[in-house]
């Protein structure tokens, strides 16, 4: 027989699992990212001080950002797995 909140529940799971794999997908491709105009700025193809400010910055708030939206989703995920008595994975 069908149950509803079982089925709920493994829906639930199904989200939060994808969401966590893609969080992880996008936190991996960020550190590559970041490595690969680190290292254009350590051999000085991004050479004035200002673009090296500027990126470095953008940098920073990118991952500041994407850090904050993290937290946000899993305070989030925490919240709406209460329905069903249980608490989320961390992408962490």
């Amino acid at each position: 027989m069908l149950d509803n909140n079982r089925l709920a529940q493994e829906m639930f799971n199904l989200s939060k699992d994808y969401w966590l794999t893609t969080m992880n997908l996008m936190t991996g491709w960020q550190k590559q990212n970041e490595k690969m105009w680190n290292n254009l700025l350590e051999q000085g193809v991004v050479a004035q001080q200002e673009g090296r400010k500027m990126l470095q910055e953008w940098l920073n708030g990118v991952r500041q950002t994407q850090e904050q939206y993290n937290n946000l989703m899993e305070d989030t995920w925490e919240k709406a797995g209460t329905v069903f008595g249980t608490t989320p994975k961390t992408g962490k």
